[in-house]
């Protein structure tokens, strides 16, 4: 097996399919204080298939209301702007990637990806940091893996491979094997998809924080959860090492052991309904 041409992995990518207009009014009106929960609402609903998907999501498992919700405006009633929005970007994402075949575990990837969201989101209250872009760039930091997978499954299924046999970070086997991580996959896709240049360098840097410009505590953020999740047991299964939390990354964030324990704790408890709404957004893709 040749190792890809760099050029040519990249113009692959600028042909993958790009994310649905929808999500990026979503986003704005999220984004705009001036906007209303009727604002999101309108753009939910203008799509038939996102409103159907969202409300599979809210009476789903993960949420276990004793009564049905049965409109979007409901939806956002109940459960507020910010989760609305993040699960129609969780259930946006998921269907773009949906669209590309693989025999790659997605559910088990989700799963972590999911945990390392709402991690992220967690670690940034607890540190009194802004939360704006740690639920997006938390939820696609791992995206590259499904675009490399889809784009060279052979070698993806190698590197994964390899990391296992070796112990090793996959993206060490990614480098040798592609010239290229995961991460660095993950960032041109995310700007292939025209989203907030701190989203994109998180996503891209969340395994070099020393590359990290624009929001170097987003990219930390993004990071530090992204440890996290395997310490709960949410890990990843294409890595044959879990990436560990340093003190120094500790430090720079003013994260606490009692703070990391209880981040661990939330994501542990939270299992059952990360895994419900995963399982019903692939349901609802089905």
């Amino acid at each position: 097996m040749e190792t890809p041409d760099v050029a040519e992995a990249l113009t692959r990518i600028r042909d993958l399919p790009t994310l649905p207009a929808v999500l990026g009014k979503i986003l704005s009106t999220a984004a705009d204080p001036d906007s209303s929960a009727i604002d999101l609402g309108h753009h939910i609903a203008a799509d038939v298939s996102l409103s159907a998907t969202l409300l599979k999501l809210v009476n789903s498992s993960y949420y276990g209301f004793y009564r049905q919700i049965n409109s979007v405006t409901q939806a956002i009633i109940v459960l507020g702007f910010l989760e609305v929005r993040n699960l129609t970007l969780t259930a946006t994402a998921f269907n773009a990637f949906e669209a590309f075949p693989s025999n790659y575990d997605r559910e088990q990837l989700w799963c972590h990806s999911l945990a390392t969201a709402i991690a992220a989101d967690r670690i940034a209250r607890l540190t009194g940091r802004d939360t704006d872009g740690c639920f997006e760039a938390a939820l696609l930091h791992d995206m590259g893996k499904v675009a490399l997978d889809w784009l060279y499954p052979q070698l993806f299924r190698k590197a994964a491979t390899e990391a296992e046999e070796r112990k090793s970070h996959i993206a060490d086997a990614e480098q040798e094997i592609f010239g290229m991580t995961h991460a660095t996959v993950g960032g041109l896709l995310a700007e292939h998809w025209n989203l907030p240049e701190s989203v994109v360098e998180a996503v891209q840097c969340h395994h070099s924080l020393g590359d990290a410009k624009v929001d170097v505590g987003l990219v930390r953020i993004v990071a530090a959860a992204n440890c996290l999740t395997y310490k709960a047991d949410f890990g990843e299964s294409s890595n044959g090492q879990a990436p560990e939390l340093s003190a120094e990354l500790k430090a720079e964030l003013g994260l606490t052991e009692a703070n990391c324990d209880a981040v661990v704790a939330e994501l542990v408890e939270s299992r059952t309904k990360i895994e419900g709404l995963i399982g019903a957004l692939s349901g609802a893709a089905a």
